[in-house]
């Protein structure tokens, strides 16, 4: 697992309302070219914060990003 790809993109979406807004629209796309495993991907894409947590995700990061986090 790569937690800290992981809170990477988490923070990137927190913090970069661009990144956020490709994410939103493709995920897929907006995650091309990330270090990150196959599983991480799928939850990201799924926006599954339970495993997202399990897989390293900081709680406070996944609750904390508008429009995703609630």
């Amino acid at each position: 697992m790569s937690r800290y790809d992981t809170n990477v993109i988490l923070y990137r979406l927190k913090k970069d309302p661009a990144f956020r807004d490709r994410f939103r629209s493709d995920p897929s796309t907006a995650l091309a070219g990330t270090d990150l495993t196959e599983e991480e991907r799928q939850a990201f894409m799924r926006w599954d914060v339970p495993r997202l947590n399990e897989l390293g995700g900081m709680l406070h990061l996944l609750l904390s990003i508008p429009g995703l986090g609630h």
